[in-house]
């Protein structure tokens, strides 16, 4: 769904693709960081005291459970629990 015209789009890719790579590059960043915190921000809510480690892996599985075959997720998250916990994220 979008409530965009064709012509506001194509000025918008305009605007867009006038920038240099190194803007193009900060949007995109900026824009992932901006939805992993809404991600976290709904995780939060919806578990209250969550853990910090608990809360990167639920965002993980938010973001990329479709892209990996079930068994590849599992040795993922069992690999980044081992991860966050030598490094001591609670």
């Amino acid at each position: 769904m979008t409530d965009t015209s064709a012509e506001i789009r194509s000025k918008q890719l305009g605007i867009f693709l006038a920038k240099t790579e190194a803007e193009r590059f900060r949007i995109g960043d900026e824009l992932n960081d901006f939805g992993r915190k809404v991600i976290e921000s709904l995780i939060r809510q919806e578990q209250p005291g969550i853990c910090d480690a608990d809360l990167k892996i639920n965002v993980f599985k938010r973001c990329y459970s479709t892209l990996f075959p079930p068994d590849e997720l599992k040795k993922i998250i069992h690999s980044m629990r081992v991860y966050l916990a030598y490094n001591n994220v609670q």
